[in-house]
């Protein structure tokens, strides 16, 4: 591929399946199996989820930071809800807010449940969505 003429569906598709977690692991966008590479001892899958964790928690800082504050963190969806060690490690970098988790209550996947520890400044929780019944509900008020 010739990179001084990329079109803009090329950079789109550069950007949007080639980049992130995938470029930098080289593995899979799938956390899943990037996990898997780090059990490995994978030092680029390792790299991968150290990224993907310190620039979460960059954005969680920045909106704590825009709203003078922060009572609860919520994770969610595929990652959120289902990803043990991201949760952790997301919230590692968030231990300047008195932010603790608990990794007994961490580990779980897909239920509602208090993760952080009792003495946490912040709490944090898993919380499951049901993506595709938001979408139903979206849809069915766009076509109204």
């Amino acid at each position: 591929m010739d990179k001084e003429n990329l079109s803009t569906k090329e950079v789109e598709k550069v950007l949007n399946k080639e980049s992130g977690v995938l470029g930098i692991s080289g593995v899979s966008p799938d956390f899943r199996d990037v996990e898997a590479k780090v059990a490995e001892g994978d030092e680029k899958a390792k790299l991968a989820i150290d990224v993907y964790n310190y620039t979460v928690a960059g954005f969680i800082a920045k909106y704590v930071m825009a709203m003078d504050g922060v009572d609860v963190i919520t994770f969610a969806g595929g990652i959120g809800e289902n990803q043990i060690k991201i949760r952790k490690g997301i919230c590692e970098h968030l231990k300047f807010l008195g932010v603790k988790i608990d990794d007994e209550r961490n580990n779980t996947r897909g239920e509602e449940k208090l993760i952080s520890s009792d003495d946490s400044k912040v709490k944090v929780y898993v919380v499951p969505t049901n993506e595709e019944l938001m979408i139903a509900r979206e849809t069915k008020r766009l076509a109204k």
